[in-house]
């Protein structure tokens, strides 16, 4: 029996039933659109792949000459440039066979590689629904690392493979190399030794020690000493200027320090109330990990919230209401947003962190 005719013999208008089908297809439509605007306008703009560009681009660039990729460790300097590169140097390696081609192939390959890394995340986790790959493709943490060339898909990739490999080398090797790529991501390394999988913390440590001084090696180890003062810099340039819970108590007038001290507090009380949520599961501590590396990190890009749908993924693998979520990260497209804002788009990701964390009713005791 067809699902029309289940709810006919009900007593439910079928005609209903098409008005709940045709607003989540016009409400998916609407998305698209939204994503393929704001793509296309960030290209009218000439602003596509903008920290690509002057990010990984150059500086694997840099990496195939022997030269140092980075900056002086000058805050003023990070600020005039506001694209330069800051992460370790792993993606720029990954990136060297795309530095010889010219910028535009380069950054479209870039991207359609980024985007494949997301679907495939999504596959690896349990999700069959299409409508959740079109949602997650068009959310907008992944519009923004598409229209700056960010490789946040390839971390989606990473966190889904740690979480579906966990408690194998395979696991703990995919969590280290995401911790070499972006260094917030140190908190899985916790998760790892509280659910009692210290074989894996150590080949998770030992794989992003490896990665690190390995892709240094390259360069003869330029800038590895004044990294930590670059990181500090890079801070205090954009401190104030993304969605972190810093930025949000500077906007109230806390200064940096003090704001750094509220992100710790933030962080501490989030990933408290998603373990208890979770009744302290395995899933709990991840994404308590998860939201502790987003929360404490003085600069929070909103392409970084990408991490917390893979979260979402794992624990709804098909479109419902929790998804909606996600929608609140467009009321804030821009990062130099007002302060409120910014508040929506961390009680937003908050949430959804606590969300992907509950216990689904397969999952509760039965009384």
């Amino acid at each position: 029996m067809s699902v029309d005719a289940r709810a006919l013999a009900a007593g439910v208008p079928r005609w209903e039933l098409d008005w709940r089908r045709l607003g989540r297809r016009a409400l998916l439509g609407a998305i698209v659109l939204l994503a393929a605007t704001t793509l296309y306008r960030n290209a009218l703009q000439g602003e596509a792949g903008w920290d690509f560009h002057g990010g990984i681009w150059q500086a694997a660039q840099d990496l195939l000459h022997g030269r140092s990729p980075y900056l002086t460790p000058d805050w003023r300097a990070l600020l005039h440039a506001s694209n330069a590169f800051i992460t370790p140097p792993p993606l720029a390696v990954l990136a060297i066979p795309l530095s010889v081609l010219p910028f535009v192939p380069a950054t479209v390959l870039w991207n359609l590689l980024c985007l494949g890394a997301l679907l495939a995340a999504l596959w690896i986790v349990d999700v069959r629904d299409w409508k959740l790959y079109l949602l997650a493709a068009c959310s907008f943490p992944f519009v923004a690392s598409v229209a700056l060339g960010q490789p946040d898909g390839l971390f989606a990739l990473a966190l889904a493979v740690a979480w579906r490999r966990r408690g194998s080398w395979v696991g703990a090797v995919a969590a280290g190399a995401l911790i070499a790529a972006k260094l917030l991501a140190w908190p899985l390394v916790l998760w790892l030794l509280v659910t009692r999988r210290l074989r894996s913390s150590l080949v998770a440590m030992a794989t992003a020690a490896g990665l690190l001084l390995g892709s240094w090696a390259l360069i003869g180890f330029q800038g590895l000493a004044e990294y930590p003062r670059l990181l500090s810099a890079d801070a205090r340039a954009f401190e104030d200027q993304s969605h972190s819970v810093t930025a949000a108590a500077m906007r109230l007038g806390a200064s940096a320090r003090l704001g750094q001290l509220v992100a710790v507090a933030c962080a501490v009380a989030i990933a408290t109330l998603i373990v208890w949520v979770a009744r302290g599961s395995d899933r709990g501590w991840f994404v308590a990990a998860i939201a502790v590396g987003l929360l404490v990190s003085p600069i929070l890009w909103t392409h970084y919230l990408l991490a917390l749908l893979v979260a979402l993924a794992i624990a709804r693998p098909r479109l419902d209401r929790a998804w909606l979520l996600t929608l609140a990260f467009w009321l804030s497209p821009a990062e130099t947003s007002p302060g409120w804002q910014i508040w929506v788009v961390l009680i937003a990701a908050c949430a959804l962190a606590v969300v992907a964390a509950r216990p689904t009713p397969a999952e509760r005791p039965s009384r």
